[in-house]
C-alpha cells in the first residue's frame, strides 16, 4: 500500500469516526432534554372530577396556591355562581404546581369533561378536553393540577363545545374582577352552545 492509499484510508477513517461521535453527542446533547423537560413541564394530572360540582356557572380559572383557592370558592359562593365553597384538592404540591377548575356550570342535562392531552409549544399549553353528553352530571367540573410554568399562556380546546377563556386569580383581582361579570346560566343545551360562540 502506498503512502497516497494509506492517506485517503486514515481520512475515510477519520470522517467515520467524527461522524459516529457527532451522532453520539447529538444523543447525548441537553437539546434532546429540553424535549423531555418539556414533556416533565407541560404534565397535567386531573386532581379532582365533579360530576356535581358547587359550581352553577361556566369558568375556568387558575389558582396558585392554597389560600387563592380559599378566597375564590368563598367569593363564587357570596357572588351566588356557587351554592357552597368547594374543598381544597388534595395532592397537589402547591409550591410548584397550580391548578386549573374549569366547571361547565349547571347543565339541562348530564354531561362528562375529561382530559385527553397536553401540548406545549411557544405560544404555550393546550389543553385538549372531550365533553360528552348522556352520562355524568349535570355541574360537570374538572381540577387540573400542572407546574406553575405550564399555565402562563392556556388554551382550552374541545371537539364537542367551546370553553371558557382562562384567567388567573392574580391577574383578575388586580382588575379588580377575581371572577367576572356573572354568567347567566344557560337553560338549554342550544343556549349553552351560543354561550360559548
Amino acid at each position: 500500500m502506498n503512502a497516497r492509499t494509506q492517506t485517503k484510508t486514515a481520512a475515510l477513517a477519520a470522517m467515520a469516526l467524527t461522524l459516529m461521535m457527532t451522532a453520539s453527542l447529538a444523543a447525548a446533547a441537553p437539546g434532546n432534554g429540553a424535549a423531555e423537560r418539556a414533556n416533565k413541564s407541560s404534565a397535567c394530572r386531573t386532581v379532582e372530577n365533579y360530576t356535581m360540582s358547587a359550581w352553577m356557572a361556566p369558568v375556568a380559572m387558575v389558582l396558585h396556591s392554597a389560600a387563592q383557592w380559599e378566597k375564590w370558592n368563598e367569593r363564587m359562593a357570596d357572588e351566588g355562581l356557587a351554592v357552597a365553597a368547594e374543598a381544597l384538592p388534595a395532592g397537589v404540591d402547591w409550591s410548584k404546581e397550580c391548578v386549573l377548575v374549569l366547571a361547565l356550570g349547571e347543565l339541562p342535562e348530564a354531561h362528562h369533561l375529561s382530559l385527553t392531552g397536553v401540548t406545549r409549544g411557544l405560544s404555550g399549553t393546550r389543553l385538549n378536553l372531550t365533553v360528552e353528553a348522556g352520562r355524568g352530571g349535570r355541574t360537570p367540573a374538572l381540577v387540573l393540577a400542572m407546574s406553575k410554568s405550564a399555565a402562563g399562556r392556556l388554551t382550552l380546546t374541545s371537539d364537542t363545545m367551546g370553553l371558557p377563556e382562562c384567567h388567573t386569580y392574580s391577574e383578575a383581582n388586580v382588575a379588580g374582577d377575581a371572577i367576572g361579570e356573572p354568567v347567566a346560566v344557560a337553560t338549554s343545551w342550544g343556549a349553552m352552545k351560543a354561550e360559548y360562540r
